[in-house]
């Protein structure tokens, strides 16, 4: 799957935001992040005009949400920097377990903990290359990577037993980057999942 990630500045968004916006019925395997493709809908665009959507939660088959709609009146060229990016995206979770916490979009956890065994190989499902891998007492991620996907995507994989890449290595879908593991603050084994888009948080599920 590919999809273009436009990134405009805060003044756009809440002109385009705020302009318009129309109703739509979820229907059966949506997420956020499909609609917003098919639709041809900036995240963060879409999360603007649903302010009270509980972003942690699936989506409801039935359940309406507002498309924001953007037109070239709303759109001041002048105050907006965009970058059009061609991603391969395939966001599968790096493992199978139980969602322990899900994502709040608070600085203080704006990921996903997916609780499984002791040693569970955590995975990822693209290509991309290790920009950090390390042991992170101050924030008490423990034993830490974080990869870069390209394109202004990163995935951060925290609280691992081990970690089994290094800084610089390219990493490959399906290769196992690490143990799942307890590390750091954490009170049992579950791996601490965060992905951003040019340094914007977003919620792991709504990449499914």
């Amino acid at each position: 799957m590919k999809f273009n990630l436009l990134i405009l500045a805060a003044c756009t968004f809440l002109s385009v935001a705020q302009a318009a916006s129309s109703a739509y019925t979820v229907k059966a395997g949506d997420t956020l992040y499909r609609i917003a493709k098919v639709k041809n809908i900036n995240m963060t665009a879409l999360e603007a005009v649903n302010p009270k959507l509980n972003l942690s939660k699936a989506l409801q088959i039935g359940q309406v949400i507002q498309l924001p709609i953007v037109t070239r009146a709303a759109v001041q060229p002048q105050a907006a920097v965009i970058r059009s990016a061609s991603i391969r995206v395939s966001w599968s979770l790096p493992v199978q377990g139980v969602i322990t916490t899900p994502y709040f979009g608070t600085p203080e956890h704006a990921g996903i903990d997916i609780a499984a065994p002791l040693g569970t190989p955590i995975r990822v499902s693209r290509t991309g290359t290790v920009t950090e891998s390390r042991f992170d007492p101050r924030t008490g991620w423990g034993w830490t990577i974080v990869i870069d996907y390209g394109g202004g995507a990163l995935a951060r994989y925290s609280h691992n037993q081990m970690n089994l890449v290094r800084v610089g290595d390219t990493v490959q879908p399906g290769q196992v980057i690490a143990r799942l593991g307890s590390t750091g603050n954490s009170t049992g084994p579950h791996v601490d999942y965060r992905v951003t888009f040019n340094g914007v948080p977003v919620n792991p599920l709504a990449l499914q």
